[in-house]
Formats: structure tokens, C-alpha cells, sequence
């Protein structure tokens, strides 16, 4: 299979993202616990000097890799099917739908749900104070992360819904005699320096 000049960006884009996840990835101070839970303290410079009680949360670090891999997965699925199917159109329903899902995955993670850190328990359900900018939240929060990872799931399934519905028109189907045909004009066009 040739690989297009969009799918060489988009494999570009990834390892820039992984990259920039990898450098800076989220870290969890456990100086002030709560229940034996480290809180959120942002995301910070891999090689840059930190204290010893901050860790790296590696719970938010492999959810942002499986969105950029999910991310990628999708958007090289649309490339190979929006060039099978559109013949021509730049836009339509599937590649709105996978906007949507990026943008969406994109706002879950700037705007984390977050917590009280005096609230903080190991029950199932969280409790729940509101969402914040990740970059900018109030002190003594700390991320919800199975509030999180629900909402990623929810954002993932609503896109696989969306492609499934907008998935188009069956793909044409070419019997022997039309492929012998096609052949036929190929070899009478090339003979006359015709292009097809």
C-alpha cells in the first residue's frame, strides 16, 4: 500500500505528540496525601529537577498516549476510506465526524473533572467538584480519574457511532467483463496517447 502525503503527516504529527506527552508528562505529588492518593501537580519537564515525592501519574500518561494512538488509528482509517469513497470531495460527514471526536478528546483533556483534595476516597464513585483548565486550576484539587476515563470512552464510542452512520454507499463492484473492458480503453487510449 503507497503511503499518501497526508498519512506521512499525520505519522509526523503523532511522534511530535508522543514526543511533547513524553517531555512533559503529568506528575502527582505525594507529600500531601489523602487516603495513600497522590495529588495532580501538573505537567512538567522530564529531565528538569524535581523533588523526590513527585510521580509520575502513569494512569494519565497512558490514557493521552491511547488517545493520540486511537487518534491516528481513526485518522489513517478515514484517509484510506475517504479516498476509496469521495472521488473528488474534500469534505463530508466522516471526516466532520472525526473532527468532532478530536476536538471533543481535546477539551476532556484540557478541562479534567476535578476534586477536593479532603474529598478524596477510594470509593468507586468519586466525589465530584467541577472542571477545571488543567493548566490553571484552583489549589488542593486533584483529578478525577475515573471521571476521566469515562468521558474519554464516551467521546471514543459516540465517534464509532458517528462513522458507522455516516459510513456512505457501498463501494462499486467491478465484474471480469468490466475490468477486461477497462483494460481494452487503457490499451486503445495508450496507443493513441489518449489520457483516461
Amino acid at each position: 500500500m503507497n503511503v499518501t502525503k497526508i498519512q506521512k503527516i499525520l505519522l509526523l504529527l503523532t511522534v511530535i505528540n508522543l514526543a511533547i506527552i513524553f517531555l512533559f508528562p503529568p506528575y502527582d505529588d505525594n507529600s500531601i496525601n489523602h487516603n495513600g492518593i497522590g495529588i495532580f501537580s501538573g505537567f512538567l519537564f522530564a529531565f528538569s529537577h524535581k523533588p523526590e515525592n513527585f510521580v509520575i501519574n502513569s494512569s494519565f500518561l497512558y490514557l493521552e498516549v491511547a488517545v493520540v494512538i486511537i487518534n491516528l488509528c481513526i485518522l489513517l482509517l478515514l484517509t484510506i476510506e475517504n479516498a476509496r469513497r469521495t472521488k473528488g470531495k474534500k469534505f463530508n460527514f466522516r471526516n466532520a465526524s472525526i473532527l468532532l471526536v478530536v476536538i471533543n478528546l481535546v477539551g476532556v483533556l484540557l478541562f479534567p473533572p476535578f476534586e477536593y483534595i479532603s474529598h478524596m476516597t477510594r470509593a468507586v464513585i468519586p466525589t465530584f467538584e467541577g472542571f477545571y483548565f488543567v493548566f490553571d486550576h484552583p489549589p488542593y484539587r486533584a483529578i478525577v480519574t475515573p471521571l476521566l476515563y469515562l468521558e474519554v470512552f464516551v467521546v471514543l464510542i459516540n465517534g464509532c457511532l458517528m462513522l458507522l452512520v455516516f459510513k456512505g454507499s457501498k463501494a462499486d463492484v467491478y465484474t471480469a467483463e468490466d475490468a477486461l473492458s477497462y483494460a481494452a480503453k487503457l490499451k486503445a487510449a495508450k496507443s493513441k496517447n489518449i489520457k483516461l
